[in-house]
This record gives structure tokens, sequence and C-alpha cells, in this order.
């Protein structure tokens, strides 16, 4: 039996002291803990910012959000800076919504962080 195709990739690099974790595709229950997994590598690395690239993603579910929500609660605990970079409007309206978009530092540009 074949595995399902998942419209989903993930990158990540380190730049200096600043991460940048880009998800591209779906993000939702059937890949959070692959993303979950990057993102705690990338912070055993300790950079001063963490950079979410939202900027090519298509869906976010739930399982997203908290797995954001859960990166930028462990940030605020080890002092690191975490910002969202260009959720589609979609995503940032459920942030806007939800509350959420009090909590994360949303931002257009990747180089404005």
């Amino acid at each position: 039996m074949n595995a399902p195709v998942l419209n989903f990739d993930l990158e990540s690099r380190v730049d200096g002291d600043r991460a940048v974790v880009t998800v591209i595709g779906d993000f939702d229950l059937q890949v959070a803990q692959r993303v979950v997994n990057e993102l705690t590598k990338v912070e055993e690395g300790g950079p001063a910012l963490l950079i979410i690239d939202l900027s090519r993603l298509s869906f976010l579910d739930s399982a997203g959000m908290g797995v954001i929500a859960a990166a930028q609660a462990r940030a605020t605990e080890s002092g690191r800076e975490l910002a969202v970079v260009r959720p589609p409007y979609s995503v940032r309206r459920a942030f806007e919504v939800s509350g959420f978009g009090e909590v994360i530092n949303v931002v257009d540009d990747i180089e404005a962080t």
C-alpha cells in the first residue's frame, strides 16, 4: 500500500543568532509532530530569534496553531524572540479572531525581524 501524498515540506536554516523554519503547504495534525521535531532541533542551538516562515503555507488547522503557540511559550520562557512571517490571510484572520495575534509577533517580511 502506498503512503499518502502530503502537500507539505519543511525547511530550516540558521543565520548567526537567528533561525528560520519554513513550513510549506498544509500544516495540520498529520504533520504537526514533524514541525515540533524540527523546531526542537533548531531551538537546541539557542538562537536569539526564531522565525517561523508561513509565507508558503496553504492551510493551518488547530494542531498547527497549537505547535506555534507552544513554540511561543518556549521562546518566552527561554528569553528568545519568536516571529511569524507572512501567514496567508485566512491564517492571519484566525490569529486575530482567536486572540492569538495579540500574543505572537506577525511580520510581513523576514527582513523586518
